[in-house]
């Protein structure tokens, strides 16, 4: 057998960061190389850190402690020396499936942590054993008799691992900016994915605009070993149920029925979510989705739960919602109130921890929310993926009914919805972007209009040559869903693509970020596959949309638990005031970024035409804010990671 070197350290001073490299030349694995490499996601885990090195693979992590403080450290080694496991996130079922172990396999345990579950589940089922866990996770498996990697990341893609390969090595790591820690590293732009990126706000499939640096796919895994080349090809183990019915109806089940198996299948996830040696407390928005889960909490006997919630110095914020949520369930309630200087001089290091463009301004007073929260508790419940489950986007709510309008009225609309475009007024409303989606003659370019920032006849005058000549349509990786998903309604089909791209790809991303940023762990209870299950295989379209208003079922199954403004409510979210910025304390570094020699020198974009946005927006009243903060967040992405110009502790008021 080969050597086997193992060590740890504890550490007091700063949920879990994973690295490693699978090569035949030991000077790529050194100790001090993954050492390098892990020491770039200390923020991920501060508690502990592990090495592992047996004959060409070498894996190391970081860990943030929640289950079995004293024990679970890694990389975990097989009691029979075979298998070594670093592993980022939690398996939420752990205890029913060490159960099954010790009842039906007689297997012995050293550790009550979900590791060393994992590890013993996959020595005895091997890849099969991923579809068996219920929780988020990204892991890596040595296997030393075999001289075989396996990777597996969750089915909704909650937890990252990246994948970066040359001729002569394999990296893997939980965050780009410790694969660029590796000296084999080369730091360079990917133009074909900067072009959907300019899309979607967001990439697509790969979710990284590095050049061979790609995200392992959501429900996927993946085994090699050095004879193979590195030649990754993922293999799914799990496959979204909306795509099994082959179209079918979903069987009869009545709203009562329906809205009482949600609630239980919530509640279950919020209980198995809770479970942690450390305090745990919920971001609370004041919406639907977040005041739902902290009621539930409150429902599970939870004592002294601490809630989360932002509002800013001016207008309007949900934070007076979430006051009055907090004051129903007697919380222990935080409020952080922030103005534009605040969120503008975090922007490097949002930027930082993100590694791709901020796709929104909301990451902003997100990632502040995590820092607060971190001073009171260590894990956090919030309500993401409950929209692209029930239907709660206004995008579905519009494009269910727009459906039906007549083309030729739509035909009629086209040119009014133009105008008001051009003006300050409804440019970026629920009703205008739902015409301009109905413009759009392919249907999967109408559907990426919602979220993306260019259609396709503005990127064509925007992009010159470099990126023009990769465009592929913003509606490529829609397509490609669409076939696997043939007879689908135009919402599911929706929903569908926000699943498997919005969601992982940047949503998933930025909750990630901005919370491990704070070795803050972010968990979420709408995404646990009972739900998920529930959501594409049980619930028709006329029970997520209904009576002008979307998630209907949700609404329903909270009447009995919560005031019913709350429920009442229209979707908020963030609205962090960027049009304002660029016409105000945003303006010069607008100008003086996008305008620079090293900007238009990129050859991306044509300069007449990001002088014609910024022009229409700070002196004509025109809202180009959500492409302009793009273009602008994507000159930083280059300065930062490709150029090194930008360092995240800079502000942006001094450039």
């Amino acid at each position: 057998m080969a050597r086997v070197d193992v060590f740890f350290q504890n550490r007091d001073s700063l949920m879990c960061g994973i690295v490693g490299v699978l090569s035949a030349g030991a000077g790529h694995r050194d100790p001090s190389l993954i050492t390098r490499m892990t020491d770039q996601l200390i923020h991920r885990g501060p508690d502990d850190s592990g090495f592992f090195s047996s004959g060409p693979a070498a894996l190391g992590f970081r860990r943030l402690s929640i289950i079995d403080l004293p024990a679970g450290h890694q990389p975990m080694v097989s009691q029979d020396g075979r298998f070594a496991m670093v592993f980022n996130g939690e398996i939420y079922n752990f205890q029913e499936i060490r159960s099954e172990l010790q009842q039906d396999h007689q297997r012995h345990f050293l550790t009550r942590s979900d590791t060393e579950v994992a590890l013993q589940a996959f020595e005895l089922w091997g890849a099969e054993s991923f579809a068996r866990f219920n929780g988020m996770f990204a892991i890596a498996i040595w296997d030393n008799h075999r001289h075989r990697l396996t990777l597996a990341r969750d089915r909704a893609g909650k937890k990252p691992l990246y994948t970066y390969s040359t001729a002569s090595a394999f990296l893997f790591a939980s965050e780009i900016k410790a694969l660029c820690a590796h000296p084999l590293f080369m730091a360079q732009p990917d133009l074909s994915r900067i072009a959907s990126s300019m899309a979607y706000r967001y990439v697509p499939g790969h979710e990284t605009l590095f050049k061979n640096v790609n995200a392992l796919p959501a429900g996927h895994w993946v085994s090699l070993d050095v004879d193979s080349g590195y030649q990754i090809d993922p293999q799914p183990f799990w496959t979204n149920p909306a795509c099994t019915t082959n179209g079918s109806r979903p069987r009869q089940i009545s709203p009562a029925t329906a809205a009482a198996n949600l609630r239980e299948k919530l509640t279950a996830s919020i209980r198995r979510r809770m479970v942690a040696d450390v305090p745990v407390g919920a971001f609370l928005s004041g919406g639907l989705d977040s005041s739902l889960i902290v009621a539930l909490m409150a429902g599970e006997g939870a004592q002294q739960i601490n809630t989360f919630s932002i509002g800013f110095d001016t207008g309007f914020s949900e934070h007076t919602y979430a006051r009055s949520v907090a004051d129903h369930f007697k919380t222990t309630h935080h409020e952080t109130i922030v103005n534009a200087a605040d969120l503008l001089k975090e922007i490097p290091q949002v930027l930082w921890h993100r590694e791709s463009p901020i796709s929104e301004a909301s990451d902003i007073p997100l990632y502040m929310l995590s820092r607060e929260a971190r001073r009171h508790v260590t894990v956090v419940l919030s309500g993401e993926g409950s929209d692209e489950l029930f239907g709660g986007y206004p995008k579905y709510l519009a494009e269910h009914y727009l459906s039906r309008v007549p083309a030729w009225l739509l035909r009629c609309l086209i040119p009014v919805v133009s105008k008001l475009m051009k003006t300050g007024h409804g440019a970026s409303s629920p009703a205008t972007l739902a015409i301009a989606s109905m413009n759009e003659k392919d249907p999967f370019d109408s559907m990426a209009r919602w979220f993306g920032a260019f259609g396709p006849q503005e990127q064509r005058k925007l992009f010159q040559p470099p990126l023009a000549s990769h465009l592929p349509g913003i509606h490529t990786f829609a397509r490609h869903l669409h076939g696997q998903c043939p007879g689908t309604s135009r919402l599911t089909m929706m929903q569908l693509q926000d699943f498997a791209h919005w969601l992982p790809a940047n949503l998933l991303l930025r909750g990630d970020r901005v919370t491990m940023a704070h070795s803050l762990e972010l968990r979420c209870p709408f995404l646990d596959p009972d739900l998920i299950d529930f959501a594409f295989v049980n619930l028709p379209d006329h029970m997520k949309i209904r009576n002008g208003q979307g998630k209907w079922l949700v609404r329903k199954m909270a009447r009995d638990l919560l005031p019913r403004e709350i429920i009442a409510r229209r979707k908020w979210g963030f609205k962090v005031p960027t049009a304002e910025w660029f016409r105000g304390p945003l303006q010069p570094v607008l100008k003086e970024i996008l305008l620079s020699p090293r900007a238009t020198g990129r050859g991306y974009f044509h300069t007449h035409e990001v002088q014609r946005l910024m022009t229409e927006h700070i002196r004509h009243g025109a809202n180009h804010s959500k492409q302009l903060w793009y273009l602008l967040q994507m000159e930083l992405w280059h300065l930062m990671f490709i150029d090194g110009q930008l360092n995240p502790s800079d502000s942006l008021l001094t450039i």
